[in-house]
């Protein structure tokens, strides 16, 4: 029998995968805050920061994002007179990826602000993350209808692009997000969003054999999860 450190080891590592530190600090944060944060500095950096476990996670989030805005004016003040989405638009992304996280974690109403921004200085297929976020955003302050919109507009390009496809993390994400935008608009599409959950519970099942099966059990329990939750409501 493979031991089991042999299989983890073996297993396909993501570009989007990350290991964030198991601290105090970073335990009770989700993945994505603590990704999103530590990918927009250097190892040298990072080990030259206080990161205090015993802050509330409010103000964790708060702590963080005062770092990257901090940042950002820093870089932008470096790279002026340039834009700095012009003059290096994969930092620029990745700080404003970090900071609408930490917005999005402390309901900020600038949120909205940010994912602006970043859909109207980005063209072509870098829109397609924003857009994603967009639609969360929507999700979360009940426009539903506008989230499955842009979320039909964004599963397509998941779906068929070459490194993920209609079994990625991706892609059932945002399937998750339509699934609920359905069901929170009433009416028939209570019943759309149940098929479209059990046709997703069917992919979810046949992840054992493709390159995503580290992510199986994790996206059929948040599956699980989502339609319980809906159920109640």
């Amino acid at each position: 029998m493979a031991d089991t450190k042999d299989t983890a080891q073996q297993q396909p590592k993501f570009d989007w995968d990350y290991d964030v530190p198991d601290t105090p600090f970073w335990r009770d944060l989700p993945f994505t805050a603590g990704r999103n944060f530590l990918t927009c500095y250097s190892p040298s950096e990072l080990e030259d920061m206080n990161f205090d476990g015993t802050l509330s996670v409010p103000s964790k989030f708060a702590f963080l994002l005062s770092l990257l805005e901090a940042r950002l004016a820093t870089r932008k003040a470096a790279a002026a007179p340039v834009l700095l989405h012009v003059a290096d638009y994969p930092e620029w992304a990745r700080l404003m990826l970090g900071i609408e996280t930490m917005q999005k974690n402390l309901d900020m109403p600038e949120e909205a602000e940010t994912l602006r921004i970043m859909l109207e200085t980005s063209e072509g297929d870098r829109r397609v993350s924003w857009l994603n976020m967009l639609a969360g955003f929507k999700l979360r302050h009940g426009e539903y209808a506008e989230a499955e919109r842009l979320e039909r507009e964004v599963l397509p390009w998941m779906q068929k692009h070459e490194r993920l496809g209609v079994d990625s993390p991706q892609a059932l994400g945002t399937t998750r997000t339509i699934i609920e935008a359905l069901w929170k608009q009433g009416g028939s599409k209570v019943d759309e969003a149940r098929r479209l959950a059990e046709e997703t519970a069917v992919l979810v099942e046949a992840m054992g054999s493709s390159k995503f099966a580290k992510y199986q059990e994790e996206e059929r329990q948040m599956l699980r999860d989502l339609v319980a939750e809906l159920e109640k409501s």
